[in-house]
């Protein structure tokens, strides 16, 4: 119940944040808007609302950076959760472990049904074009993460001599979403994060429509450790994402 009280709260601070006239742009340089749409693959689908500003890097606006403050929630069944720490799953980590291959032998899964709704700080830049068309990346950096505690189903796929002496392997384990999302190099980033590569098309004054592909990564921490003390398990996936865009200002 704690957590629902604080989803709302936090919901209720973010449309408060999109509807206050003081984050309005006193200068033509900047413009805002708000996208909302979804996105699905398989068994996944995130759902998700983008409140954004960009600055004009150049006078005609031609090059633009921004930023902003993204909603998701994402759900699924019976997902592929992967071990996750960058120490097992490259050996390494650290700008030594980006172009180092993964080991297969020390990865394991942990099978969720998932709901993680996650609150992130978002970074991008774009072109824009005829004052209509937008084309750019953005992506999420630092936030946090909100969801129940599920149980998933570990199998152990390195050494199982080593995860049957822990009595782990087919066993069910409890674990809760990430509650601390960061954007570190590679394996080494934690939680809930998005990114997409997007194209906005505006079709009247006030309304367009957004299209993307749209990178999500999810991680579920478990209550113990198992094998090698791992409690951290994501799952990756790329999805068309689908939405309409509000311009507010600009």
């Amino acid at each position: 119940m704690k957590n629902y009280w604080s989803a709302w709260l936090l919901i209720s601070l973010f449309i408060h944040v999109l509807s206050t006239p003081s984050w309005a742009q006193p200068d033509s340089r900047l413009t805002s808007g708000f996208d909302a749409g979804a996105g699905w693959k398989d068994k996944a689908w995130t759902v998700s609302a983008l409140y954004h500003q960009y600055l004009k890097v150049d006078r005609r606006g031609l090059l633009q950076v921004g930023w902003g403050v993204r909603g998701s929630h994402s759900r699924g069944k019976e997902l592929d959760f992967t071990t996750a720490p960058s120490r097992l799953t490259k050996g390494k980590t650290g700008f030594s472990a980006l172009n180092a291959p993964i080991i297969l032998r020390q990865i394991d899964t942990l099978q969720m049904k998932t709901g993680i709704t996650s609150f992130n700080f978002n970074v991008s830049a774009q072109i824009s074009l005829f004052g209509r068309l937008d084309i750019g990346a953005n992506a999420d950096i630092l936030g946090f993460a909100l969801g129940n505690r599920r149980a998933g189903y570990y199998l152990g796929s390195r050494g199982y001599n080593k995860v049957d002496s822990l009595n782990l392997h087919q066993t069910y384990q409890q674990a809760r979403p990430a509650r601390l999302n960061i954007l570190w190099l590679g394996d080494d980033r934690r939680g809930n994060l998005n990114a997409e590569i997007y194209a906005r098309i505006l079709f009247m004054q006030r309304v367009g429509v957004k299209v993307s592909y749209f990178f999500t990564t999810n991680e579920y921490r478990t209550d113990q450790p198992l094998v090698d003390d791992n409690q951290r398990f994501r799952f990756r996936s790329q999805m068309i994402y689908i939405g309409l865009t509000f311009p507010i200002d600009g």
